[in-house]
Order: C-alpha cells, then sequence, then structure tokens
C-alpha cells in the first residue's frame, strides 16, 4: 500500500508540472487527440503500451517546425535532440503554396509515418537499409519510448512542416523495436 502512494505522488507531480508549463505548440488540442489515436493503435497492434503526451515535447517540436518552415527546404534532422527521437514530414503542393494549413497537420503526419508499416518486416534497425524508409514508424511503436510531443509551422512558400518528438528515443541499431 505504502507503495501506490509514492505512485500517486509521482503522478500527481507529474501531471500538476506540465500543467503549469506553457504550451508553444501550434497543434490543437482535437490535432492532439487525433496524433495520440493514430500513434497509440499503432502501438496496441504490436503490444506496446501506450503514449502520453509531453508539452515539454511538443513545444522541442515547435521550435524545430519553425527552423525547417525557416529554411524552407529538404527534412533534416536536428543534431540537438538530447534522448529524443524525431519524425519529419513536410506537405506542399507543387508548383505552388498550399491553400491553407490542414486541419489536423500532427494527425495527418502520423498517419504517413504509420503507412510506412506496409514496407516494415520485423527485424532489427540496422544502420544501412534498402527501400523504403521505415524508421518514422518503428520510432512510433518504440518498445521503451512513452511520451510523444508535435509541433508544426508553415514557410514563406506555404509548405507545412510538422516534427515530433518522442521520449526516449528509439530506432537503436542492432535492437528490434518490440
Amino acid at each position: 500500500m505504502k507503495y501506490l502512494g509514492y505512485i500517486f505522488i509521482i503522478v500527481s507531480f507529474s501531471l500538476h508540472s506540465q500543467r503549469n508549463q506553457k504550451s508553444i505548440s501550434n497543434i490543437t488540442k482535437e490535432d492532439i487527440f487525433l496524433s495520440l489515436e493514430v500513434h497509440n493503435e499503432a502501438r496496441e497492434d504490436v503490444g506496446t503500451p501506450p503514449l502520453t503526451w509531453s508539452i515539454e515535447l511538443a513545444n522541442d517540436a515547435q521550435n524545430y517546425a519553425e527552423v525547417l518552415a525557416s529554411r524552407n527546404g529538404r527534412l533534416i534532422h536536428s543534431n540537438y535532440r538530447d534522448d529524443q527521437g524525431e519524425n519529419l514530414y513536410k506537405a506542399w503542393v507543387v508548383g505552388g503554396a498550399l491553400e491553407s494549413a490542414p486541419s489536423f497537420p500532427g494527425r495527418d503526419a502520423s498517419k504517413s509515418w504509420y503507412d510506412e508499416i506496409k514496407f516494415y518486416r520485423y527485424t532489427k534497425i540496422r544502420r544501412f537499409r534498402l527501400g523504403p524508409a521505415i524508421g518514422h514508424y518503428t520510432q512510433m511503436i518504440w518498445k521503451s519510448t512513452t511520451q510523444v510531443g508535435i509541433g508544426w509551422a508553415v514557410s514563406a512558400t506555404g509548405a507545412v512542416f510538422v516534427v515530433a518528438r518522442y521520449s526516449p528515443a528509439g530506432n537503436y541499431i542492432g535492437e528490434k523495436p518490440y
């Protein structure tokens, strides 16, 4: 019974400290719900525990989404992530700007990352892999990852850049995701 008391105090403290933290992410509450739903359904399919939302990770993701939008170029992973995994996504119209930002960019990006499942065969992560990308999907379902946060920004030309940050990071070479 004493052990349960400690868990309650830790969970209460964690929730309280997140409530006091200000979110700078552009993502809406509905998009958070939809993004988590895509992630957690993928995780349920392979038997990994559900992710929770992290304001801190969302803020880090938002900051990097703004960097990518300001560069308005290729998707290049950040070098400053500590122990955070990272998924990147870009939506644009060839020859012009999107008429408006998508209603749910976090969900759209999450679905795109999940779609890599069709190329994944349960195996260890390799440094070099021939064929379509699967690393976004494997980060989504990584067994030891517990939290996610997403941010997005629009470039001067109307491209939408979405960044997801995960903690702890996944996709370790030589390991299986679950």
